[in-house]
């Protein structure tokens, strides 16, 4: 969490008029809840990890709290004290961490989750609005995934080929060219073609462009002949929020260079499909 006031909803922990860490009061709403802004949102986490903190929490004699994982890690010696902890819990810290409702940090982008605090970061990890960022080269902008999708198609039309899933097309990848920018007809999710030299030739492969639910979403196939020769690679695309140029270290193609025509160019066949719906 940032050191920024965070909007909690503390349900049940009291009832009438509480104050906060500056002394203003605050009322309870009608229904019972208490709309409380926590100044410092940090005291949510384990002092020692520094993660958000989750059942079962420990406390030593003098009060000083940790999680249980940490308990084990420092051999369930307080590292601020060195008295003995992980044996005592801290049933009203419990009470409190399960009881706060948090907003997901990509609300101004339509998300409407609202969360217990240990769960806020698991969430944001797979929160279909989490920025995206454009893949196009010294482009700064980043958006949600439908508007990034939307900039793509309008500002970088001229730099990118349509096409549609499970439809096999063909690509020429010149030897020069280290990516391909692909953009789906009707979902305008965009794709990558990796291009790199290697030892022993070229090595391929696809990412996709958009947040981490996609994963798994999709498939391609990725076909180069030679004459009598064949070479395909079938994988599931790596997914990213903000896509750069990177080493290709692992589910690639390698063609031989022998597979390049006269021109300099590769030609090969790719085939892009959607395998399941996203969440």
């Amino acid at each position: 969490m940032t050191s920024s006031s965070a909007a909690v909803l503390l349900r049940g922990v009291a009832s009438g008029v509480v104050a906060n860490r500056s002394g203003s009061p605050v009322v309870s709403d009608v229904n019972g809840e208490l709309k409380v802004v926590l100044t410092d949102p940090d005291v949510l986490d384990c002092p020692i990890c520094l993660d958000p903190l989750s059942t079962p929490v420990f406390q030593c004699e003098n009060g000083h709290i940790a999680c249980s994982l940490c308990c084990s890690k420092v051999k369930r010696k307080c590292p601020s004290c060195c008295m003995p902890i992980g044996y005592n819990r801290c049933r009203a810290i419990e009470k409190v961490i399960e009881s706060v409702k948090v907003s997901c940090k990509n609300a101004q982008y339509g998300c409407k989750t609202t969360m217990t605090y240990s769960q806020k970061t698991e969430h944001e990890q797979i929160c279909p609005f989490v920025t995206c960022y454009c893949p196009h080269p010294s482009c700064p902008f980043g958006g949600t995934s439908r508007n990034m999708y939307i900039h793509f198609g309008i500002q970088h039309a001229v730099s990118t080929t349509r096409f549609t899933y499970d439809t096999t097309f063909f690509v020429h990848v010149a030897t020069q060219q280290k990516h391909i920018f692909f953009q789906e007809q009707h979902e305008s999710v965009i794709f990558i073609l990796n291009h790199e030299v290697k030892e022993h030739g070229r090595a391929l492969s696809v990412d996709c462009v958009g947040p981490s639910t996609l994963k798994s979403c999709f498939e391609y196939q990725i076909t180069a002949r030679q004459l009598k020769s064949v070479l395909t690679l079938q994988c599931v695309p790596d997914v990213y929020t903000r896509w750069s140029e990177h080493p290709l270290k692992r589910n690639y193609l390698t063609v031989p260079s022998d597979f390049f025509c006269c021109s300099g160019t590769l030609p090969l066949h790719l085939c892009i499909k959607k395998t399941v719906l996203p969440e």
